[in-house]
C-alpha cells in the first residue's frame, strides 16, 4: 500500500471517528424525530450512570413531549447528530420522567459546572460535553472547557464541533461534583484525591464554592492524615470556614494530626468559647505542645517555630545523629535536613546538616565537626528571623529561651509560607489553570 493510500485511509478513519462524536450543546432543545421524520418532542437532557466508572454510558434521554418530560431509553435511539435525534420507534411512553438512583443529568448536573481535573490538580469548568459512539452505544467521553464552547452554550450551533485537543479533557481525568445531585448518591472518591498533593487539594478547595469545597473535605475525611495535611495547606480563612462546621470532636481529631505550629494557629482562630473544649479533646502530647506555642505571638520566632525537630546530646556520634533522623516520626520533613546539638540539659550548642553528617566518619563525635553556632530568641520578630536565616544561608534555625535552651526550630518553608503575599493566594490561576 502506498503512503498516499495509507494517509487517505487514516484521514477517512479520522473523519469517521469525528462523525461518531457530538457535543451536548448541539443536541439540547433539538427535535426528536420518529422513523418517518415527524417531530415527537424536544431533547431536554442526557442521562448517564456515573457509578459505572470509566466513560459513563448514556442510558437515555429526557425528552419534552407536549407539557411533560418523558424518558426515552437508549435502545430507542437510532442516531444522534447535530441538530436532531432520530428514534427507531413511532411510539413513546408518556409516563412522567423520574430520576433513578445513580443517574446524573448532563445538562442540569454537569454542564456549566465545576469539575476537578485530577490529572493536573485544578478546577475546570465544563462549558460543553463530548459524547462518543462505540460498539456498546453512546458514552460521555470528555469535557470542553474552551471559550468557544461557552459561547456555544448560549448561541447553539448545529455544525461539526471544533474538537481541539488542548481544550478537550478526557473524562477519565476529571471528577464532577455530585453533592447537588439528588439521585447520584456518590461522594467525591477519596482514591482519586489521594493522587494529588495536599497543596493541590487545598488549592482546589480554595477555588471552589463552599458546597464544592465541603464535598472535597468530606471525601478526604476518610483519611485522617490527609485531612490534616490539607488543612495545613489551606489559607486561614478557609481553615476557619471548614473547621467551624465540624463538631468539637471532629475539630480536635483534625488538629491532633496537624503540625503543632499550624494547629496552634488554627486553634487561635476558633471562637473563644470553643478553644478550650477542642484543646481538651486532643491527645496529651499535642495539648502540651499547643499550650506552649500559644504563649507566643504568632509573628514572633516562638509563634512560628515547630516544637518537633531532630536533636542529639553532646557526645553523640555521627552514626547516632543519622539514626535520630531515621527514627523521627514527628518532625516536619523540612526540619529533618538538620540535626540540632545540645548539652544534656538542653542548652543549644549548634546545628549540622544531614548532608554533612553523611559525608563524615560515622564514628566521630558530632561536636568535633563544624557546627553552625546560630540560634534566635523566642521573642524575636519575623524580620529578625528572615534576616538571620538569609545571612547564614540556613534551611533551619534553632529557637532558644532566655536561658539558651533549645525549645523549637523554624524551617525555611515556614518563612516562605509567611512571605507569600495574600493577593497571590487569591489568583485564579492557582486553582483553575485558566
Amino acid at each position: 500500500m502506498s503512503d498516499k493510500t495509507q494517509d487517505g485511509h487514516m484521514e477517512q478513519a479520522k473523519h469517521s471517528t469525528e462523525k461518531r462524536r457530538v457535543m451536548v450543546t448541539q443536541l439540547l432543545r433539538s427535535p426528536v424525530l420518529n422513523p418517518a421524520g415527524a417531530e415527537v418532542g424536544r431533547v431536554e437532557d442526557f442521562i448517564v450512570k456515573l457509578a459505572e466508572g470509566g466513560y459513563p454510558p448514556v442510558t437515555g434521554l429526557k425528552v419534552r413531549v407536549g407539557a411533560q418530560d418523558v424518558f426515552v431509553g437508549k435502545d430507542l435511539i437510532e442516531k444522534l447528530e447535530p441538530g436532531a435525534v432520530r428514534l427507531n420507534t413511532h411510539t413513546l411512553q408518556t409516563q412522567p420522567f423520574q430520576r433513578r438512583p445513580g443517574e446524573v443529568l448532563l445538562a442540569a448536573d454537569v454542564l456549566g459546572r465545576h469539575l476537578v481535573d485530577v490529572a493536573r490538580g485544578r478546577i475546570v469548568q465544563a462549558h460543553d460535553l463530548v459524547l462518543a459512539h462505540g460498539e456498546d452505544g453512546w458514552r460521555l467521553q470528555g469535557i470542553d472547557r474552551s471559550p468557544q464552547a461557552m459561547l456555544r452554550r448560549w448561541v447553539p450551533r448545529r455544525g461539526r464541533p471544533d474538537l481541539r485537543r488542548h481544550s478537550i479533557l478526557d473524562w477519565k481525568d476529571v471528577q464532577p461534583f455530585v453533592g447537588h445531585v439528588p439521585s447520584a448518591k456518590l461522594l467525591m472518591p477519596l482514591q482519586r484525591l489521594r493522587r494529588l498533593h495536599p497543596a493541590q487539594i487545598a488549592d482546589i478547595v480554595e477555588g471552589a464554592s463552599h458546597a464544592e469545597g465541603e464535598e472535597i473535605i468530606k471525601a478526604v475525611e476518610g483519611d485522617v492524615e490527609l485531612t490534616a495535611d490539607v488543612f495545613e495547606e489551606l489559607d486561614p480563612d478557609h481553615q476557619v470556614e471548614f473547621i467551624k462546621t465540624r463538631s468539637n470532636e471532629e475539630a480536635a481529631r483534625v488538629l491532633d494530626r496537624m503540625a503543632p505550629d499550624d494547629a496552634a494557629d488554627l486553634l487561635g482562630h476558633l471562637d473563644q468559647e470553643r478553644r478550650l473544649p477542642v484543646l481538651n479533646l486532643m491527645s496529651a502530647s499535642q495539648q502540651h505542645k499547643l499550650r506552649k506555642l500559644m504563649q507566643y505571638h504568632p509573628t514572633t520566632a516562638g509563634g512560628i517555630m515547630s516544637p518537633d525537630y531532630a536533636w542529639i546530646d553532646r557526645g553523640s556520634t555521627v552514626d547516632m545523629a543519622i539514626e535520630a533522623v531515621r527514627v523521627d516520626d514527628k518532625s516536619p520533613h523540612q526540619l529533618l535536613n538538620t540535626v540540632f546539638v545540645t548539652e544534656p540539659g538542653g542548652k543549644f550548642i549548634g546545628s549540622i546538616s544531614v548532608a554533612d553528617l553523611i559525608r563524615a566518619d560515622a564514628s566521630r563525635k558530632v561536636e568535633e565537626l563544624k557546627l553552625v553556632d546560630c540560634s534566635i530568641g523566642s521573642g524575636a520578630d519575623f524580620a529578625d528571623v528572615v534576616l538571620m536565616m538569609a545571612d547564614y544561608n540556613l534551611i533551619a534555625l534553632g529557637v532558644v529561651d532566655m536561658a539558651g535552651n533549645l525549645i523549637g526550630a523554624i524551617s525555611v518553608d515556614d518563612l516562605m509560607e509567611a512571605l507569600v503575599p495574600e493577593d497571590w493566594r487569591n489568583r485564579v490561576e492557582a486553582s483553575s489553570g485558566v
